[in-house]
């Protein structure tokens, strides 16, 4: 990298490929537009895209080095639990091209860098840092969000291979510009402080409505082949690319986890990035293929994942036309310890009976076997005494787990009936009867229950809820909910936070492209963004801006 020789002016830096400088003349494209809705009834999700998959088998948790600097690092596709630990890149490697590991790398062999990756190549743009930028172009292209001074990040939507533009950027002595060549995931940085990504021509086209004002944040969410943390301006800050990412979320500060390729079956991995010392920790369920519906990280240090057991054998005589000897994809839970080992399991035929519980079974298949999906386990969520609740969405019912001794203590929803014995709690003066085919069940601090009704067995309105329960009663009564635009097929979360502020992620409502809505603690809704289809988001969570170390997801987005 050439240092600066301009220690009194804006230097220009270009990640992950090298720039060219000559001069030119700017010219500006044309502004983006926008979407609106009402507080009430909202456009939801998009079109189909990330729909949550099967996962992964043999392998383990630990962890990779490497992925650092500006030269972005891709996992390999169909790596297997052998690979764990392997070197793919050294932190601060960069290129004229991004790092990328050999795909279809597995067994034994380790993910490695390819080849012929060289010094990233830093120009220099002469710009007077008296009175700093007033302002900045990258014509043909357009710069979103609008320039302000006060806006660091930003981003152009580019075609494949070369995009030759013009960068002007003007201060108090007047225009300054450079004639530059980028192709897809690089950034341009300005200055140190303005940043500008080349986002690549499949990163679905991203609307930004702000019909309120949201408290500061950053929002993670998914589409069709991208993960990413995306600023309150709608600017993916961070992304990854995949062949099906899935659930992204920041288990803690500087980590992003998420399922880079929730379709590669038994390839299929959680990936938990800690960005601050560029490592990769790989959770895999050693025994079954892992399922792409949940992850979460225990205060010991331990993973709690689902999988999926496909079981022979299965009576279900009752449900459709099966039979006495179907084959049921099942729901296991598995506590994983840092190593790989199983240390406490829990599977759901022990405690939930799939002809007299399931309101909703299909058809799949797990690498290549059809079995019946009768329970589709959808979430984990754990207490302070480290019982869980767990979602289960073709049941439309929320149970909540004993850990000592596995037993289901209460159901909340779906039949009259649980094989345990639980404690049945239905819910009472619902407006929208009650829930069904939900997703991400969740504690609340004053003892409630939240989570997402798809609504998808009713007519009405996908919703986020939360419920006050009564186990003496065996009721649990809505105290707050926010209506959606119509039932969601799929997916969704429904997110609280101690500010006040509520985070929906829609789904799939056919009609409506909008992948989340926040609310704030009024029942307004603040913000929304939506995606252009096919694409949705599994879940959206938001985090603070403390969450994260801003340059540290800039160096180490485009992988």
């Amino acid at each position: 990298m050439r240092p600066s020789l301009f220690v009194s002016c804006f230097t220009l830096t270009c990640l992950a490929f090298a720039c060219t400088e000559t001069t030119g003349s700017p010219e500006d494209g044309a502004a983006g537009s926008t979407t609106s809705g009402g507080a009430t009834s909202h456009p939801a999700a998009g079109a189909a895209g990330s729909a949550a998959g099967s996962a992964a088998s043999a392998g383990s948790a630990a962890t990779r080095t490497g992925e650092g600097g500006s030269a972005p690092v891709e996992a390999a596709a169909g790596a297997s639990g052998a690979d764990i630990g392997a070197d793919i890149g050294a932190a601060g490697t960069g290129g004229s091209a991004p790092i990328e590991a050999n795909a279809g790398d597995g067994g034994s062999a380790p993910l490695e860098a390819a080849a012929g990756a060289s010094e990233t190549d830093t120009s220099i743009l002469p710009v007077s840092a008296q009175g700093g930028v007033l302002s900045l172009e990258l014509s043909p292209l357009t710069l979103t969000p609008t320039f302000s001074p006060a806006i660091h990040d930003y981003y152009v939507r580019c075609v494949a291979g070369q995009n030759d533009v013009t960068l002007t950027t003007t201060d108090v002595s007047g225009p300054r510009s450079s004639a530059l060549s980028m192709v897809p995931d690089q950034a341009i940085v300005v200055g140190g402080s303005y940043w500008v990504r080349c986002l690549p021509p499949d990163f679905p086209v991203i609307t930004v409505t702000e019909p309120g004002t949201p408290t500061p944040g950053y929002y993670l969410l998914n589409s069709a082949a991208y993960g990413g943390v995306f600023d309150s301006n709608g600017v993916p800050v961070w992304y990854a690319r995949g062949t099906m990412p899935i659930n992204v979320e920041s288990p803690a500060p500087n980590t992003i986890s998420f399922m880079r390729n929730a379709n590669a079956g038994a390839a299929a991995f959680y990936e938990i990035h800690d960005l601050a010392t560029n490592t990769v920790t790989k959770v895999m369920a050693p025994d079954t293929p892992t399922d792409d519906h949940e992850m979460r990280i225990l205060p010991n240090g331990d993973f709690l994942v689902f999988t999926y057991p496909l079981q022979p054998g299965i009576d279900l005589t009752g449900l459709k036309a099966y039979t006495s000897s179907d084959t049921l994809i099942g729901c296991n839970i598995e506590e994983l310890d840092p190593a790989g080992n199983i240390v406490w399991s829990w599977l759901a035929t022990d405690h939930v009976d799939p002809v007299l519980e399931s309101l909703t079974q299909i058809g799949a298949q797990i690498d290549g076997t059809a079995g019946v999906d009768a329970f589709h386990c959808n979430g984990i969520d754990v207490d302070s005494t480290g019982n869980l609740l767990v979602s289960m969405r073709h049941t439309s019912s929320v149970f909540y787990i004993e850990r000592a001794s596995s037993k289901i203590l209460w159901k909340l929803g779906g039949t009259a009936f649980n094989k345990d014995g639980a404690t049945l709690i239905q819910t009472a003066n619902d407006s929208e009867g009650t829930f069904s085919q939900q997703h991400d069940a969740r504690f609340q601090a004053n003892g409630n229950i939240s989570l997402y009704d798809d609504h998808g067995l009713g007519t009405g309105f996908a919703r986020g809820i939360e419920y006050a329960l009564d186990l003496d009663a065996k009721t649990a009564t809505p105290v707050f909910q926010f209506l959606g635009s119509g039932i969601a097929f799929y997916e969704g979360s429904f997110r609280r936070y101690a500010d006040g502020e509520s985070l929906i992620s829609w789904g799939y409502v056919p009609s409506d492209p909008r992948v989340l809505t926040e609310i704030d603690s009024a029942g307004n809704d603040v913000f929304d963004i939506a995606f252009s289809g096919p694409n949705v988001s599994y879940r959206g969570e938001k985090v603070a801006l403390a969450q994260f170390d801003l340059d540290l997801l800039r160096r180490n987005a485009a992988h």
